[in-house]
């Protein structure tokens, strides 16, 4: 089955959501980049649904979040 970075980016943007960060991309851009020690470009292509994460990010955001990675990658 093939990952959905698209439903991962509205999936992550929920996650983002529950914590209250603002709306305005830039900053929740920020704001991942900060929380898991990434570049800012890739969590911009992230939360855009561009790209999907590889295995160490995805596990690195749910952990952040505290979600189960399967959810977040759209494997369940």
């Amino acid at each position: 089955m093939p990952q959905s970075a698209k439903l991962f980016s509205e999936r992550l943007n929920r996650c983002l959501d529950d914590t209250d960060a603002p709306a305005v991309m830039r900053e929740r851009t920020a704001i991942l980049s900060k929380l898991i020690d990434i570049p800012k470009q890739l969590a911009w292509s992230l939360l855009e649904g561009h790209q999907f994460p590889d295995q160490s990010t995805l596990l690195k955001i749910a952990s952040e979040f505290e979600v189960d990675p399967k959810w977040l990658s759209g494997e369940i």
